[in-house]
């Protein structure tokens, strides 16, 4: 039977590492356009931490932006505003600022003249969007479907039947319900001029109904498999990466989830085994100590 092989997947053929470890391309766009959908999604895709201080920074900056503006205003357009010193009246503008855009108000100070008026009304109303679209995005963030698969930090070489097979582990890192999981994964290798080859791998079971534990996926080197007879000196000549993709149905979300990650050349450990990762309790309950999921042990 002939080795399926592609020259391109989608991915270029000259690139390092293809899939990052947090299951993003190694990919860098350039030159294209700025839409607000992209916006969107890069504000729906970044980490917690970079959402919550760039809005952090946007409500900052414009609230200052007006306290600036109410301060060059001057004293005389707002009741309260008139303790002789800079510092203290810019630091009230700013307060003033934030319990405007907020549409909470004190009663300490408040708009007097047209003008002042006009732009404390403004700054309401460009609060209401801005909490309203701050609002919508975290809904986004909450509601976007997403699988948390926790990988084997290293995929292994252990001994399979009268030969040798490619294995690594997953398991669930929420307590959501995957059914219907399926598996992929493909093998890419360098060739001459930095292009590269990629060949899907044949699995032992490419998929299971229910994933409640963990899942060891295993790929048996045959005489058909582009790994057939590759030692490790090999692969890393070649520079071997295995891309893996998993997907499967998410009950809380009542809707497909996926997941991609990549084991490099580097990150094989050959002549090893899987440890058992899940017990039985006294209580007939079946115990998964997650944190054992990359535990392994050498075989002579």
């Amino acid at each position: 039977m002939a080795k399926k092989q592609f020259n391109d997947l989608g991915l270029g053929t000259k690139v390092a590492r293809l899939v990052n470890k947090n299951g993003s391309f190694n990919v860098k766009r350039k030159g294209q356009p700025f839409t607000f959908v992209n916006l969107y999604q890069n504000l729906i895709k970044m980490t917690w931490f970079e959402f919550l201080a760039l809005t952090l920074s946007i409500l900052l900056i414009i609230n200052l932006l007006f306290a600036s503006l109410y301060f060059f205003i001057g004293a005389a357009q707002m009741n309260g505003l008139q303790t002789g010193k800079p510092v203290n009246d810019f630091l009230n503008c700013l307060f003033f600022s934030f319990q405007t855009f907020t549409t909470v108000g004190y009663g300490h100070l408040s708009p007097d003249g047209n003008f002042m008026s006009f732009v404390a009304a403004f700054e309401a109303m460009t609060g209401l969007m801005v909490f309203a679209i701050i609002t919508g995005l975290l809904y986004g963030r909450f509601a976007k479907p997403s699988a948390k698969i926790l990988y084997s930090k290293n995929l292994i070489v252990a001994p399979y039947q009268d030969g040798l097979s490619y294995q690594f582990r997953i398991t669930n890192k929420r307590k959501s319900v995957i059914m219907d999981i399926h598996a992929r994964i493909l093998v890419s290798f360098s060739g001459e001029g930095r292009t590269r080859t990629y060949s899907p791998l044949e699995l032992e079971r490419a998929s299971v109904v229910l994933f409640p534990l963990n899942w060891t996926i295993v790929h048996p080197v045959t005489k058909d498999s582009p790994l057939f007879g590759k030692s490790k000196e090999e692969l890393a000549k070649l520079d071997a990466e295995f891309i893996i993709v998993i997907k499967g149905y998410d009950d809380t979300f009542s809707q497909d989830v996926n997941s991609i990650h990549s084991y490099r050349h580097d990150e094989i450990i050959w002549g090893a085994r899987f440890d058992i990762m899940y017990e039985s309790d006294d209580d007939g309950y079946t115990v998964l100590h997650v944190d054992k999921l990359s535990d392994y042990s050498q075989y002579p």
